[in-house]
């Protein structure tokens, strides 16, 4: 099967210069289940989410895994997230109703942020947008139909999040 829902051209000045949508009627709604999102492992960790993370009240030492560099789609990732002894997020609990919540979704990570979806450089001037396919959320029916203009939404998210470090392109203004 193709994960890949989008390709990304940047230009020399690395400006996303086009946006293609290779899968025009793939649909999206979350189901807010947290089954597999956020029970299958921390993500990896920007140097701008443990600054998020740590400003909601979080020593480094108790939520970053490793911080040992290695590479993640468009960014360097300094680390993981830890996680339970059952492979869950340890922000992620239940309350009262057995509903997922996170502790910290406002300082939520970036990867956590543009799940079910992650973006991957293919080379110096392409980049592909590709979905996780485990997510229950994916495809669903009563989903909204993903578009250019949602994933236009989704890079721009992302490049604002990460962009303080410019480590990835920005889209030209209009």
């Amino acid at each position: 099967m193709n994960y890949t829902l989008a390709t990304i051209t940047l230009s020399k000045n690395k400006n996303i210069s086009k946006l293609l949508v290779t899968q025009k009627q793939f649909r999206f709604k979350c189901k807010r289940c947290a089954d597999l999102c956020c029970k299958l492992g921390g993500p990896e960790l920007l140097e701008e989410d443990v600054k998020r993370i740590e400003a909601s009240g979080y020593l480094r030492k108790h939520f970053l895994l490793s911080e040992k560099m290695h590479t993640s789609g468009l960014t360097h990732a300094v680390g993981a997230l830890k996680t339970k002894n059952n492979g869950s997020c340890i922000f992620l609990s239940e309350n009262h109703q057995m509903e997922n919540i996170c502790s910290i979704y406002e300082f939520r990570p970036v990867l956590c942020r543009i799940y079910p979806f992650k973006i991957e450089r293919l080379n110096q001037n392409t980049t592909v947008l590709k979905f996780i396919p485990c997510c229950k959320g994916l495809n669903n029916p009563e989903g909204k139909i993903l578009d250019e203009k949602f994933f236009s939404r989704l890079l721009n998210k992302f490049i604002k999040l990460v962009d303080s470090n410019n480590q990835v392109a920005q889209r030209p203004k209009k």
